[in-house]
């Protein structure tokens, strides 16, 4: 496996920790908001209590904390990876790419083309269909001299 796929599993992973982490302490959290108190609680008991929630909303605020920053830590890993300079190959690989993505989209515009003038003439017509640029018509009086 190579650096870049062993870091991007790591930060998964370190993702999926704290989201745990969080999901545990909000559920510890509620579990002692929302368990019966009865008459007989001491001050020492109700102290006990009140501390483990504190505790645990500290836990719950430092791995939200703590999954902003890995946040932002994939955002920078992110934009510096998209920094680096494309190579010559590549360069070649994404025009090529490139080509054949819009040769299947304009074969794809001419085939909806010849649907909408399909649907026109079986519905009798009454319309004309011009080709144009992707740009656009051109807007009347604008046409050079």
């Amino acid at each position: 496996m190579d650096r870049d796929a062993t870091s991007a599993t790591n930060l998964l992973e370190r993702k999926n920790i704290l989201i745990a982490d969080i999901l545990t302490s909000v559920r510890d959290y509620f579990n002692l908001a929302l368990a019966p108190v009865d008459d007989t609680a001491s001050t020492g008991q109700t102290a006990e209590r009140s501390l483990a929630m504190e505790t645990k909303l500290s836990a719950m605020i430092k791995s939200t904390e703590d999954l902003v920053s890995l946040s932002r830590r994939i955002r920078e890993l992110w934009i510096i990876g998209a920094l680096k300079p494309v190579t010559g190959e590549a360069d070649q690989g994404m025009d090529m790419d490139s080509e054949q993505v819009f040769s299947l989209l304009g074969a794809l515009r001419e085939r909806q083309r010849q649907s909408l003038l399909q649907h026109a003439a079986a519905a009798g017509g009454g319309f004309t269909y011009e080709v144009g640029g992707l740009d656009g018509p051109a807007v009347p009086g604008s046409e050079s001299k």
